[in-house]
């Protein structure tokens, strides 16, 4: 293997690299715009695609971020390596805010729009006590965790990630469109001192 450590790292090195990385954040941000940017692609294909990987980093499906954000940018004729890069918005240091905010925002529309309100005032009053007395231990235990955690986690996400994954879109296609203007502009100087 070409790009094969000389020395192992240990267990506890891999995890502390992925929370600081050896280079420093700044290096693998620079890195991942470089990448993008010389993607051969529309600037529009390109944003598409990052804002899809970005608005799949807001799932609740935990290891299949990188699989939705794909699955979006192919159906909607976006560029795929760009959702790939998108998915990264979520890392070790984003994740514990993006899951905060997508939770609190599902909870909060919950509670506005769907939840008949009663005397608690969170996502679980919309199963009855009565209900779940009937069920088993695990049968429970997965109802609570749908109903309490995942469900406003996904309505919260899909809120969450629209607006980011938005806001990356105008961002990052006009970033695209002047770094290709200038390339272009580049290229053909050269053309033209080469004659």
């Amino acid at each position: 293997m070409v790009f094969k450590r000389k020395k192992k790292q240990t267990t506890l090195k891999n995890l502390k690299s992925l929370f600081f990385p050896e280079g420093g954040w700044r290096r693998d941000i620079e890195y991942l715009s470089h990448r993008i940017k010389r993607l051969k692609d529309s600037p529009h294909r390109i944003a598409l695609g990052l804002s899809f990987g970005v608005f799949a980093s807001f799932s609740p499906l935990f290891g299949f971020h990188i699989v939705l954000g794909a699955l979006l940018a192919y159906v909607f004729k976006a560029n795929i390596f760009a959702s790939v890069f998108g998915t990264f918005f979520a890392n070790p240091i984003t994740f514990p805010f993006i899951a905060a905010i997508s939770f609190k925002t599902g909870i909060f529309i919950l509670d506005q729009f769907f939840i008949l309100k009663n005397d608690r005032n969170s996502a679980d009053t919309w199963i009855l006590d009565s209900e779940l007395k009937g069920l088993g231990v695990f049968e429970k235990f997965l109802v609570e965790v749908y109903f309490d955690k995942f469900i406003p986690y996904a309505i919260g996400g899909i809120i969450c990630g629209i607006i980011t994954g938005f806001i990356i879109y105008i961002l990052s296609k006009s970033l695209i469109d002047s770094y290709q203007k200038r390339k272009r502009k580049r290229k053909s100087n050269k053309i033209k001192t080469k004659i």
